[in-house]
């Protein structure tokens, strides 16, 4: 991706006014700072200039965009792997290097492909929950069997470099998919990886951070499914599928009560978003093994009704429901089970439409996970008793955790059918 395929000669390469203080302020301390410790050793006083120099240059980003001459000339490539500069890359740091241990088997990697908001933490919880582990804090998500690879961090320019560009972060010129696809191959491979790190917080790109490869890295964001050298190293893909009515619900509910928008400005960045996501975003799902879909319900929003999408023959393992199942009340829930197409591909799906009565939560799960076959549970009661656990999460109720749950133990079941070990 030599220049991203925008040219050379249109956009700024400034730093916005914001940065640019941001890094006076910091300088003028260093400058006071060095002042006031005059009665040190000139080597060691130059040596603190340094090292506080070195501070702020991090803590700003880079200062650039790329493509541009500024960022051109400190292009540079490990073997045939491109390291753009704006991925703020240290002297002593290559894209791909040796693991500090070897594992027994090649990681198994899964790919949640989804737009910002729809969460994906939650479903994340329920993946860590049926494999019985927990993740540590911080800006990668490692536990000692699962690392969560958030793709955003591949985006080539920070927030100001993309306002200079004028693309969007969902633009594919806008990632560095050279890089993506190098890292995730060396992690399947066994192999450690100096990952970019895109700071929401601030809009910068941080250092890359060592990450070694683990039992399942699960490899969520934009788009995992996009790319074939990405997808090919995937041993199960996954596409969160939300129409607009549900999503500008959602947005709005977030977007209102967080970030004080008006429920206008809500639907303004959706619409501006709109012309990317169904070019570079949407077109995964017809790639995707299994596909959670939400629509409004029957009964209107806010109700959902909630579709799990099986690929056939694909590396989803398959789940039935035996007879459909009725449950009264307001609004009521109705599941039930038929074939379809879907982007040319055979499919069976499983809908859900409403809410289960959250007093008699227990006993509708146990009949539904009776009706169904294929689950693969630890036991009889293993789907009503994760959920039992998650009860307080958004979307219990409704086939947001019936279906994450089902696809959270279906990949441990991936996991367990491809290292033949027990989760």
């Amino acid at each position: 991706m030599a220049a991203a395929g925008i040219g050379r000669g249109g956009k700024s390469t400034l730093l916005p006014l914001v940065v640019t203080f941001v890094v006076a302020a910091a300088l003028l301390h260093v400058s006071t700072t060095f002042i006031a410790s005059r009665s040190l050793p000139q080597t060691a006083q130059l040596q603190q200039r340094e090292h506080r120099l070195r501070r702020v240059s991090l803590a700003a980003g880079t200062g650039l965009v790329w493509p541009s001459p500024e960022a051109e000339a400190k292009f540079r490539k490990d073997g045939d792997i491109p390291l753009y500069p704006t991925h703020n890359w240290q002297d002593d740091m290559a894209a791909v290097v040796p693991a500090s241990k070897k594992l027994d088997k090649a990681p198994v990697m899964i790919g949640v492909a989804a737009d910002s908001g729809c969460g994906k933490s939650t479903f994340l919880r329920r993946i860590l929950g049926a494999l019985g582990t927990e993740v540590t804090d911080g800006h990668t998500a490692i536990g000692d069997m699962m690392t969560v690879i958030c793709l955003d961090d591949y985006h080539i320019n920070d927030r100001a470099g993309r306002k200079a560009t004028g693309l969007t972060a969902l633009d594919t010129k806008e990632n560095d998919f050279e890089l993506m696809n190098a890292q995730m191959a060396a992690l399947k491979a066994g192999k450690a990886v100096y990952k970019p790190i895109y700071n929401h917080d601030t809009g910068f790109k941080d250092p890359p951070e060592l990450i070694e490869p683990n039992k399942v890295m699960v490899v969520e964001g934009l788009h995992p499914i996009f790319d074939e050298g990405v997808r090919k190293t995937l041993d199960l893909g996954i596409y969160i599928d939300i129409v607009d009515e549900v999503k500008f619900a959602w947005k709005v509910a977030r977007d209102v009560s967080e970030r004080g928008w008006t429920e206008e400005q809500v639907m303004a960045d959706i619409e501006k978003r709109k012309p990317d996501f169904a070019a570079y975003v949407d077109p995964q799902k017809a790639e995707a093994d299994v596909i959670l879909r939400y629509e409004p319900s029957d009964k209107g929003l806010p109700y959902l009704k909630v579709k799990l999408i099986q690929k056939k023959g694909g590396a989803f393992p398959p789940i039935s429901l035996s007879k459909e199942l009725k449950f009264d009340g307001e609004p009521g829930a109705i599941l039930k089970t038929y074939e379809d197409e879907w982007y040319g591909s055979a499919t069976t799906v499983i809908e859900m439409d409403g809410e289960l009565d959250a007093s008699k939560m227990g006993e509708q799960l146990a009949e539904i996970e009776a009706s169904m076959g294929g689950l693969a549970g630890k036991s009889p009661t293993e789907l009503a008793e994760a959920m039992e656990t998650m009860k307080k999460a958004p979307g219990t109720l409704n086939g947001t955790g019936l279906f994450q749950t089902v696809i959270a133990m279906k990949v441990r079941e991936v996991y367990e059918a491809l290292t033949g070990l027990k989760a």
